[in-house]
């Protein structure tokens, strides 16, 4: 019988399932790609997968787009400029490791509230838009917001971010009178360890994944459990973690003026800036919503921009400034604050708040102690994914969701449905040395950047076509679930209309 240690499928063979391997299916996230996974899988016709639990570490459904309220500063201690994911958010310790003997047999483990920085909060703030249009933001079989009043497509074309947390909310929830799902709210898996268990065929995997989940007891203390699952699907998005770049002296500035820095997943609404100088740093779509935002109460408002010479999208409001990328701060003497020097020599002395919209790294801390720390490469990309999808190294960890720039829902749902499709054992991925060749030309073109998981409406075609290739089902005797949606050269062609009429709209503010 293999072991954990030795088992592993050839790497010049076909990776592939058998149909009763994968019964019990653990989901991480329940946000947008959380929701069409787990309706996937539900919907793959004739699997022999039995249980569907998805845990979701929140008292809300919706993901990025379920607004918090409350007013949250952006944790300057540990946010600090170059510094990667596994420095900011590094794995909790695992109480179940450290017990003592004489409760080894307990199943339920009480330890006092953490205190470490998780990064709970959504990016979401008020008055957020959508800026993709309905079709490729929503599910195939559930194409329309639900918008109360509104039935003229062009007005649900664009809708506010509440109306996208309601539909992912709707789409969850509408399983949960389904004995095969489970719904596991305020529930954070914080590891995912292989255990291994009984195999009658040394054909079949020797393991299992052991979940190790972490809920609120009470104000001051948490209750950790662990659960088992044949298959782990990541679908927690990249969101979370917030990324500033390093600056010459930002990280003085943090350390003296700890409320000047800023970053845009911890805003809310333009009102604390009212009548303040603020600096923006980042030009896509929340640099240029916060931009514009901000200046309907700031004084003025600098807008930080890379490339600018080649940056047509610019306001006309008359608070705001556009500006190079910053190449220094000053701490000034004497207490009298700092300056902010851009690349083209000019100067700002002591504005009230500097925002970095400069995005997110990617973090899995659950799963760094099961890949030794390298389920990421410094935050940037993850190395190990086939098509932005499958864990090269581990066939029963897959990702739905880690795809940027893209067409949004539909590319998640295209995901999905491969995925379903793989864990049901009715297709084949290609060996792992094909996997592992695909990665690394991916790698070669586009390097540890925000491009190399970047699906833009220029590759989406070619990309999704991947999918429905990989996903194709040889075996006609084989029933098959949820279908892949058709997408057009037209359906592009629109959206990339809407989206450039989209931007003549925010330029004319």
């Amino acid at each position: 019988m293999p072991s954990i240690e030795t088992y592993q499928f050839t790497q010049d063979e076909p990776v592939q399932l058998s149909p009763s391997q994968v019964r019990t299916v653990a989901i991480i996230g329940g946000g947008a790609s959380g929701a069409v996974i787990s309706d996937s899988l539900l919907k793959e016709a004739g699997s022999s997968i039995s249980k569907i639990t998805l845990f979701e570490r929140r008292s809300k459904l919706g993901g990025v787009w379920a607004l918090d309220t409350e007013t949250i500063k952006t944790p300057n201690h540990i946010v600090r400029p170059g510094y990667n994911s596994l420095k900011v958010d590094p794995q909790l310790e695992n109480p179940f490791h450290k017990r003592e003997n004489s409760n080894k047999f307990d199943k339920l483990i009480t330890t006092p509230k953490i205190k470490q920085e998780r990064f709970e909060e959504t990016p979401s703030y008020q008055g957020i838009t959508t800026n993709i249009i309905e079709k490729m933001m929503t599910y195939s079989d559930v194409n329309q917001w639900t918008v109360p009043g509104v039935e003229d497509p062009e007005e649900r074309k664009y809708v506010n971010g509440l109306v996208v947390k309601d539909y992912i909310e709707a789409y969850i929830t509408r399983n949960l009178d389904n004995d095969k799902f489970s719904l596991i709210q305020n529930s954070t898996v914080e590891d995912v360890e292989k255990i291994p268990k009984q195999v009658s065929s040394p054909d079949e995997i020797p393991y299992k994944f052991r979940l190790t989940i972490r809920q609120p007891l009470n104000e001051e203390s948490d209750v950790w459990y662990q659960e088992d699952f044949d298959s782990v699907v990541v679908a927690t998005g990249h969101y979370h973690i917030p990324q500033i770049p390093y600056v010459k002296g930002l990280s003085e500035l943090q350390e003296k003026y700890e409320d000047v820095v800023q970053h845009a997943k911890f805003y809310r609404n333009p009102d604390p800036y009212e009548g303040k100088d603020v600096v923006v740093v980042g030009s896509r779509a929340s640099g240029a919503d916060l931009t514009k935002y901000i200046a309907d109460k700031a004084n003025n408002v600098y807008q930080s921009i890379r490339n600018l010479e080649n940056t047509k999208r610019l306001s006309k409001k008359p608070n705001i400034i556009y500006k190079p990328i910053i190449k220094e701060y000053q701490i000034l003497p004497d207490n009298k604050g700092f300056k902010v020097i851009f690349e083209d020599d000019t100067e700002i002395t002591n504005p009230d708040h500097v925002i970095y919209a400069t995005g997110y790294s990617f973090s899995y801390p659950y799963l760094n102690r099961l890949t030794n720390g390298s389920i990421t490469k410094d935050g940037g990309i993850i190395p190990d994914l086939y098509q932005h999808t499958f864990h090269i190294n581990e066939p029963l960890l897959a990702f739905v969701g880690v795809p940027i720039d893209g067409v949004s829902f539909r590319v998640f749902e295209y995901q999905a449905i491969l995925v379903s499709r793989y864990l049901a054992g009715k297709i084949a991925l290609p060996n792992r040395i094909e996997q592992r060749r695909w990665a690394d030309e991916r790698y070669e073109q586009k390097g540890n950047t925000r491009a190399y998981h970047t699906i833009g409406v220029v590759d989406a075609l070619g990309y999704l076509g991947g999918l429905v290739k990989l996903g194709e089902i040889s075996n006609a005797k084989l029933n098959i679930g949820r279908q892949f949606p058709p997408l057009k050269e037209e359906d592009l062609a629109l959206y990339r209309a809407a989206g450039e009429r989209l931007r003549q709209f925010w330029d004319e503010r």
